[in-house]
């Protein structure tokens, strides 16, 4: 009876997680196809930055800061109060206000500023550093459960992987001893 009990727990709990679930819109997907291995990550920060490392898909966040992208195999599009600093075959740099959408595969994509929200669609790296704001809140980051969400660190960073891993990706191998 209490293996059974269990099940329906469990049950339930895998329900109302699903039904919270916040993936990828087709909007925030763009142009970008649905893949398996593609996974959605939602960063939040009143005051902080964010590098998105060897990153593939579509990316869309609001802004108020300076954003570099590099290397960029796809399109980027601001709008808003943005302007581009700075452009050369491989770099771009933009300063304002606004909202910013990259496609396609990058090898960065880092921003420094407060007031930001992103929603990544794709797969890569995230490396977050928060500072605190009025509230000593440093920011959020989440999968696809908003009720789920993880603090930015403080003074230091932190690298969030796209898609999320699975309890089997953390596990440690075990290397066999040299000579016995």
């Amino acid at each position: 009876m209490h293996v059974r009990g269990s099940i329906v727990v469990l049950g339930a709990s895998l329900l109302a997680a699903v039904m919270w679930a916040q993936p990828a819109t087709p909007a925030q997907m763009g142009s970008i196809p649905d893949k398996p291995e593609y996974g959605t990550l939602h960063l939040s920060t009143r005051l902080g930055s964010f590098r998105t490392i060897d990153g593939v898909g579509r990316a869309e966040f609001t802004f108020s800061g300076t954003v570099l992208v590099s290397k960029l195999k796809g399109k980027v599009t601001m709008s808003g109060n943005v302007r581009e600093e700075y452009k050369d075959e491989e770099r771009a740099v933009y300063h304002g206000t606004g909202r910013c959408v990259v496609e396609g595969e990058w090898r960065a994509v880092q921003w420094f500023g407060r007031d930001m929200n992103f929603v990544w669609y794709g797969k890569g790296i995230a490396r977050v550093t928060g500072d605190f704001d009025a509230n000593q809140e440093t920011g959020w980051y989440w999968y696809d459960d908003p009720t789920d969400r993880m603090p930015w660190p403080a003074a230091n960073s932190r690298d969030v992987v796209l898609p999320k891993r699975g309890v089997t990706d953390r596990i440690p191998t075990i290397r066999p001893r040299s000579g016995g």
